[in-house]
């Protein structure tokens, strides 16, 4: 039969040690930041990605440009494709904004378009190119994409310090334990039978 004490490294003890007391404090720190931290942080980054999407203002407009070199074929792949459309690529495009003079710059056009095609890119009011909005279900996906992930980490994070942290203060346990029976094992040796 088994007896187990449940919480005894936070009751007074004499035989309670000051290892006892840091591993109890790990646990407690690792167990809040898996069962506060991870959520938070995953809604944390949900919300910074959805409010730094890419959203037309007032003043934008879409104007027809004309695409000076070839886009890539391929689009975007890794980390990049999460983080933006993955069918647009960035090439160099001449736009002329309303009333104004041509302009060269880099924007986002589909993958694969010719030099000398046209495509739609958006200014901003002082004529600037902008990125392309983004479409609130795509953002609303890559937000919880990032918040998973950002949950993931910081719980890995936790248990991986967590585990670390109860190592080290094991093999301090050991080596403590080692030196204590070098000192004490000699006197229980060489009794008669």
């Amino acid at each position: 039969m088994r007896t187990t004490v449940r919480f005894w490294r936070w009751r007074r003890n004499t035989l309670r040690r000051r290892s006892d007391r840091v591993e109890a404090w790990v646990v407690l720190v690792a167990g809040v930041l898996l069962w506060l931290g991870a959520p938070i942080a995953g809604a944390v980054a949900g919300w910074t990605l959805t409010a730094h999407a890419p959203r037309p203002g007032a003043d934008w407009h879409r104007v027809t440009a004309v695409a000076v070199q070839d886009a890539p074929t391929a689009p975007a792949t890794g980390w990049t494709a999460v983080a933006t459309d993955s069918t647009q690529v960035r090439t160099e495009v001449r736009y002329t904004p309303p009333g104004g003079t041509a302009h060269t710059g880099e924007a986002a056009v589909p993958a694969g378009t010719m030099a000398g095609q046209n495509v739609q890119v958006w200014l901003d009011g002082h004529n600037t190119l902008r990125d392309n909005p983004s479409d609130p279900a795509q953002t609303q996906a890559r937000a919880v994409v990032f918040g998973l992930m950002a949950s993931t980490v910081l719980g890995l994070l936790a248990l991986g310090l967590q585990g670390l942290i109860v190592m080290a203060i094991n093999r301090r346990r050991a080596a403590a334990l080692d030196r204590e029976w070098a000192r004490v094992g000699p006197r229980w040796g060489h009794h008669p039978a």
